[in-house]
């Protein structure tokens, strides 16, 4: 068993095998512990002993000396047992901890011997805490009951305010299982429906997990717990949500004090110490309740920490919140025991990921769980619900972004004041919340009633509301400027804007947390509105400082999104000016939207040499999305000339919206004679991404190469991609679970491609036995060059229908058929005679072959064949004899290696042909345990070739 020393935790199934006890004996109802015998036993030796049945008279397998060592040690452990009990204030479920303990300090016979007894003995439940920690508890009451009534009567911002959040709140949760990307190996039905690679999702193998049990699997690990989600999937709900739980004593009771700490708060980025982030008003109590945790080394103590994406990039290295979090923290830290849950948007957690102890994802609402949100917002009016279901269908960008609470709420809400309109694009969504804040303000505060349509930037504010709102526009590309999402007296003051703002709605003042005793407040306006309402600051500058401040925030964290409320804003054409035209020298940095583009794709087409893959292009995502936004065929146009035409976007992970952007994309790039290449490989777009991709592409009137390879696109994927296909002249699918209804729905939609030349179908889950579809394709198809059906489950009867299909197409030049569950002998190889019709390139690797005789009679006639592939398919001696017959065409590279049958006799025979044949083949590799033939046999065969005035064979395993 393993021991402490070991660093080895043990658990309660390590209790339950050493033991061999059962659930219901450790679950067995629990007595009222008889505390004084229990004292006696840990200070009366002998009589100890004589009780655990290892006196020093008695034979065990164990020594007197050994015996009483094992005996100060497990005293000493039940001390310190008992003593942990004391200090957690556990009345349940303590009895499993001190067996624990126990066997943690004690090997073998001893540990068993003690647990059985005290099983036996003892149900202990509860404990009287000891004198000090009765001081602490008392110490600790006052802030607890202060915590505890502060979260009681604290709620979350209503629906009627910014934000505005669900009043049905929705915190499903998933445990992230593993930090690599699960591209194409989706299976898991929970992972399918709740994991569609939306807006800033984590595409990550992940399981459901209840709240309560986010800290049960976590071993030996401190407990700390990273809660990641999109924007607005409800982060902060949720961490109030936990202490709100904590107060009415239903969730996490093991801890005694739950502290709820918004990072957003200046006052976190200069805490040097506990006192200065613990939610108070009163300084005494804070240094006391300080001195109290230290004490305690943070035992018993949560920190809720939420919003990491929210602190400054440079929070300072003594900053309490580091010293929280990082792992130099040294086990005499006052801290070192603490419990911690910390919320963050995942785009600014990867630095937390090696620190934590899990992770776990907030998840937003599923199609059925939006539309129950939808009807307890309309009242139960199922035609309203339906409507508005319709109406999000419609459009892409809001279908795709309604998954999000928050997202989900600003459209409801459009919806219900604004007569059934709804937003289009996710600067309308947010432009929308903002909109009908300043409208509720003129109606509540002011007593004026407009119209949403009447409050639009910047030309048609009512003047009761210009000032405030253009003010708040300024503050918010003050706060992109500095990375601020939160904003005091000072730097109001330093801006000249007065307090009035926060009475408009969107700005939120909220109480800080302890200032030398006194109650402070801060502003704070939310991540989204702040990039919206500074891309209208920057529209409303001269078009010379527009591109200057362009030219500051290029590589800004936040300079995608605020781009992209730019162009939805002013559907980059305001930015237009003659500085176009002036000479580049004079102006070296970008001087319009044009040289924006251009430095754009060309910072992002940089790639290391060092790479193995592809790098991921956000930034170029994000501009293509901004050209969505603003609708601008033009400048599509210029930004495909940059790329010649062809977009890669591998490995860069993509959401629905970005697909419904890529495709919108490559369709406004009109009178491109030469076609566009659109290669998405390993983008997780899914068949959702499917869907959004062929809005976008829907009117694409020219030729496009595709390629989808590793997508985990399915059969409702290749439906969707089916409409769109007419022009594709090359298609990959490849490592997508297709299936053979999606087969059938491809080949169908194929069968009016006049441009097909490349399809690569391998390891797309296919098992063709009679199934038709390919055959009748490539029978009718005069254009396709290229097939790949690796990977699939061909077998021999689908094979026959290929081949004939394919005995008349003199177009198709490659096939492969690697690992396709075929048999090719001497009853069914007569189909492939037929296939050697006009190829260049055949594989056939991994299949079984037990004849060659057909193979080579083909292999005889044909006159085109360049590669033959017959690695590992089981060839014999005799299989390189009957191949040999054939081998007399203009074939240049043969593969026959991974073939463990052939033995040095076969490699003889087919040297002794290649002496006199084969003109033109130049490279063979053959079996590695007949490497030796490379100096003895092929040598010899290199020089009669030479003197034949052929070729030498390089000759490789």
């Amino acid at each position: 068993m393993a021991t402490k020393e070991q660093n080895q935790e043990l658990t309660i199934d390590d209790l339950k095998t050493e033991m061999k006890l059962t659930d219901e004996q450790l679950n067995t109802a629990i007595k009222e512990p008889d505390l004084p015998e229990l004292a006696a036993c840990f200070d009366n030796t002998d009589d100890y002993l004589e009780k655990l049945e290892l006196s020093p008279g008695q034979k065990t397998d164990v020594s007197e000396v050994k015996a009483k060592t094992r005996l100060n040690r497990t005293q000493a452990g039940m001390k310190l047992a008992l003593e942990y009990w004391q200090n957690k204030n556990q009345l349940q479920a303590t009895f499993q901890a001190l067996l624990l303990i126990i066997l943690s300090l004690l090997n073998g016979d001893v540990a068993v011997r003690v647990c059985k007894y005290l099983s036996d003995k003892y149900s202990i439940t509860s404990c009287p805490p000891s004198r000090e920690r009765v001081l602490l508890n008392h110490k600790l009451s006052s802030y607890r009951d202060y915590l505890q009534s502060r979260y009681r009567t604290q709620v979350s911002t209503s629906v009627t305010q910014w934000p505005p959040v669900p009043t049905n709140k929705v915190f499903k949760l998933a445990m992230i299982q593993k930090e690599e990307i699960q591209r194409g190996k989706i299976n898991d039905e929970f992972f399918r429906l709740s994991i569609t690679g939306k807006i800033d999702d984590i595409l990550l193998q992940k399981s459901p997990v209840n709240l309560i049990n986010i800290f049960s699997e976590i071993r030996n690990r401190r407990n700390f717990v990273l809660i990641e989600g999109a924007p607005g999937s409800g982060k902060s709900t949720l961490a109030l949500h936990i202490c709100q739980e904590w107060a009415k004593g239903k969730l996490f009771q093991e801890f005694d004090i739950a502290i709820l700490v918004r990072l957003r708060d200046p006052l976190v980025r200069e805490a040097k110490k506990i006192a200065d982030i613990l939610p108070c008003i009163d300084t005494a109590v804070a240094n006391e309740t300080e001195a109290v945790i230290k004490s305690l080394y943070g035992k018993g103590v949560l920190w809720v920490l939420d919003g990491w994406d929210e602190l400054p990039s440079d929070l300072p290295r003594d900053s309490i919140i580091n010293k929280l979090i990082r792992p130099d923290m040294s086990r005499e830290s006052p801290l070192h025991e603490s419990a911690l849950i910390v919320t963050s948007r995942p785009s600014s957690s990867a630095e937390l990921h090696p620190l934590v102890s899990s992770r776990v994802e907030v998840l937003g609402f599923t199609p059925h769980e939006l539309e129950q949100y939808f009807t307890e917002c309309l009242k139960g009016d199922s035609q309203a619900v339906q409507t508005l279901l319709e109406r999000i269908r419609e459009n892409p960008v809001v279908e795709g972004s309604c998954y999000l609470p928050l997202n989900a709420s600003i459209v409801v809400n459009c919806f219900l004041s604004d007569n059934h309109s709804l937003p289009t694009s996710n600067h309308g969504i947010f432009t929308s919340a903002v909109q009908s804040t300043l409208k509720r303000y003129l109606q509540d505060r002011l007593g004026k009633t407009t119209s949403v349509g009447d409050i639009t930037f910047p030309h048609s504010l009512p003047s009761e509301i210009k000032t405030p709102s253009v003010q708040m526009c300024q503050l918010a590309y003050y706060g992109i400027e500095k990375d601020k999402v939160t904003f005091t007296d000072n730097d109001l003051a330093a801006l000249r804007i007065t307090k009035e703002i926060s009475k408009v709605g969107l700005l939120q003042t909220v109480p800080s947390i302890i200032s030398d005793g006194h109650l402070v407040y801060y502003c704070f306006l939310h991540l989204s509105i702040q990039e919206l309402l500074a891309a209208i600051h920057i529209s409303l500058m001269s078009p010379r400082n527009q591109i200057s401040v362009f030219q500051k925030l290029f590589g800004n964290p936040r300079f995608s999104a605020v781009f992209q409320f730019y162009a939805g804003v002013t559907k980059l054409r305001t930015s237009r000016p003659i500085l176009s035209k002036l000479p580049r020298f004079l102006c070296p940095f970008p001087t319009s939207v044009f040289d924006l583009v251009r430095k754009v794709v060309k910072s992002e087409n940089k790639i290391n040499d060092n790479d193995i893959y592809v790098k991921p292009k956000p930034l170029l995502l994000s501009l293509i999305n901004c050209l969505y936004e603003a609708e601008d065929s033009s400048l599509c146009v210029f930004m495909a000339t940059l790329l010649n035409h062809d977009l890669d976007l591998n490995f860069t992970t993509m959401n629905p919206i970005d697909c419904l952007s890529v495709g919108y994309f490559v369709s406004a790039c009109s009178n491109t004679s030469n076609g566009f290449t659109l290669s998405l490989e390993n983008c997780c777009i899914g068949d959702q991404g499917c869907k959004f991709l062929a809005r976008g592409l829907s009117k694409c009137p020219f030729e496009i190469s595709l390629n989808l390879h590793y997508n985990d696109i399915h059969e409702d994927g290749i439906h969707h991609i089916a409409e769109v296909i007419k022009n594709t002249s090359s298609i990959s699918l490849s490592y997508n679970a297709i299936g053979n209804s999606g087969l059938s729905a491809l080949c169908e939609a194929l069968s009016t491609n006049k441009s097909l030349k490349y399809l690569n179908l391998s390891n797309c889950s296919l098992s063709l036995n009679n199934h038709g579809a390919l055959p009748r394709l490539l029978s009718t198809n005069t254009t396709l060059k290229d097939l790949y059906l690796s990977h699939n489950i061909i077998g021999n009867t689908e094979l026959r229908y290929i081949c004939e299909a394919l005995s008349t197409n003199t177009s198709l030049k490659r096939l492969h058929l690697t690992n396709c569950s075929l048999t090719i002998s001497e009853d069914n190889g007569a189909a492939l005679y037929q296939l050697l019709n006009a190829l260049e390139f055949l594989y056939l690797s991994y299949n079984t072959v037990t004849s060659c005789r057909h193979i080579a009679a083909g292999l005889a006639v044909n006159k085109t064949l360049r590669t033959l592939n017959l690695s590992r398919c089981n060839l014999t001696d005799q299989s390189i004899e009957e191949l040999s017959t054939g081998l007399i065409n203009k074939i240049t590279t043969l593969y026959i290696e991974g073939n463990d049958s052939i033995t040095e006799d076969g490699m003889k025979t087919l040297a002794r042909h290649l002496t006199t044949h084969c003109p033109e083949l130049t490279r063979l590799w053959i079996p590695y345990h007949l490497r030796s033939c490379i100096e003895i046999v092929f040598r010899d065969a290199n020089k009669e070739r030479k003197r034949n005035g052929l070729p030498e064979i390089y000759v490789a395993i």
